[in-house]
């Protein structure tokens, strides 16, 4: 092999840091937005978002009959700085699925809805 130089400029594996563990205060929290979600306590979930996702998350919820969904499911998850994106799925006998993005961070030591967002009918990339 050809000799490089002076290796310390040398491009090549770099160490991974160790992922950071997903809390689960968080993740129980996620689960008791989406039985609000599933159970149409609209009011219950706006509850839990701050001030600026307010009405969309009511918005959302609101248009979600009590029982209509019956499984709830976290299908994606992601992490920007102390912030996480979930994308969770509900389904029910006969019903379209429903999917929904929540942006969620923690405020004054509590899980937060910062973002929400329905996917369920959303073209992008990767739907046809």
């Amino acid at each position: 092999m050809a000799d490089l130089g002076y290796r310390d400029n040398v491009m090549g594996p770099q160490p991974i840091a160790t992922r950071k563990p997903v809390p689960q205060e968080m993740l129980d929290t996620v689960r008791r937005m989406l039985d609000l979600l599933a159970d149409g306590k609209a009011n219950e979930l706006a509850a839990l978002a701050v001030d600026s996702a307010k009405d969309e998350t009511s918005r959302i919820a609101s248009g979600i009959r009590a029982g209509t969904y019956n499984d709830k499911k976290v299908i994606a998850m992601a992490r920007t700085s102390e912030h996480y994106w979930i994308k969770a799925r509900m389904t029910g006998p006969e019903m379209k699925p429903f999917i929904i993005q929540l942006r969620v961070g923690a405020r004054d030591g509590k899980w937060m809805i910062w973002e929400a967002t329905n996917l369920t009918d959303a073209k992008s990339g990767w739907t046809k």
